[in-house]
């Protein structure tokens, strides 16, 4: 007698978002704080954002979950987002208010930011990188050093993931305020242990290691120094660069900001360094070495470099570190 068949697994239905309309009210149980929407903002993998303001008259963005799968999903997703923005909640960290929600649809609220980086390519007449890239840096490479210092990675650092930002006069309500700049979408960052090559979602930003792990070496938070040297290396070219895998493999990134006037040019080429063993090891060294003196030589470029006839022991190999991108045995 034949057995039974099996019957198919059923999969669980996506949660049921109801996206908000401009000029709705919503009362968070969390907090009791109501919200009024209002037009979108943008969208990205995992949520819509939208603007607010609430009863405080602050200006605010509002995520809105996607439904990328059954409620229980997005909810242990959300929770997990709120909880890292909550932990990390730093000057330079886009700051989280509240995270309810209503019905199946889901509400991460955190402060409005006035733009992504991006944006300053065409909204600053005149851009030059070189005026920007050292305020930019100092807020970024501060909330990054916060974010490894609580054994987090974000992984996804780019132009749209970094904003620019006023603070509010609390007096002269009508001037803009001070700017400054801040990290966002902390919705991937990952514990050291978690490390995910799928995190990166951009195809023209993956890092080496991601792309080789075998040659060039393991994924640590060393992903978000490179990711700050792309940023920094596209600030100081007033463009968003593109790479392909290929390109990125080759050193293409580190070969551009060998190109670069000092310090700029000694600063990124080690934070664009191939092999993760030979790269910039933290936020605070990339900050340092971006104030280096501009007096300091042109870095040495690989072709220069006299490959010895006999391969030095480990010893000597850590004795080496200006050997360009660590390399110079390798390529």
């Amino acid at each position: 007698m034949s057995e039974p068949a099996t019957p198919p697994a059923t999969i669980p239905p996506a949660a049921l978002v109801i996206p908000p309309n401009p000029g709705e009210t919503i009362t968070s149980e969390l907090t009791g704080n109501t919200y009024t929407m209002g037009e979108k903002l943008g969208e990205g993998f995992f949520g819509v954002v939208y603007s607010c303001v609430d009863v405080w008259n602050n200006n605010l963005a509002v995520k809105v979950l996607k439904a990328n799968g059954p409620y229980e999903v997005i909810e242990a997703a959300a929770q997990a987002e709120f909880g890292k923005l909550v932990l990390l909640r730093h000057p330079y960290i886009t700051y989280v208010f509240d995270a309810f929600h209503l019905g199946e649809t889901i509400y991460i609220v955190t402060e409005r930011c006035y733009c992504p980086l991006s944006t300053l390519f065409t909204e600053v007449s005149n851009f030059d990188g070189r005026f920007w890239v050292n305020p930019i840096a100092r807020c970024l490479l501060q909330a990054v050093h916060y974010i490894h210092l609580n054994l987090y990675v974000h992984q996804d650092i780019h132009l749209n993931n970094v904003f620019a930002a006023f603070a509010r006069d609390e007096v002269y309500v009508s001037q803009p305020g001070a700017l400054h700049f801040k990290v966002g979408d902390l919705g991937v960052a990952k514990l050291f242990s978690e490390i995910d090559a799928t995190n990166t979602r951009a195809q023209w930003m993956l890092p080496p290691e991601v792309l080789d792990t075998k040659e060039f070496g393991p994924m640590d938070r060393r992903i978000d120094i490179y990711h700050c040297g792309l940023l920094f290396l596209h600030l100081l070219n007033g463009a968003e660069l593109r790479f392909t895998a290929e390109e990125i493999l080759a050193g293409k990134p580190r070969e551009l900001a060998l190109q670069l006037p000092p310090p700029y040019n000694f600063a990124l080429e080690k934070a664009l360094r191939r092999h993760v063993a030979a790269r910039t090891a933290s936020a605070m060294e990339l900050w340092r070495d971006l104030n280096s003196p501009p007096a300091l030589p042109a870095p040495i470029r690989e072709e220069q470099i006299a490959l010895p006839t006999m391969p030095p022991d480990a010893n000597d190999i850590q004795q080496q570190p200006t050997l360009a991108d660590g390399e110079g045995l390798k390529s």
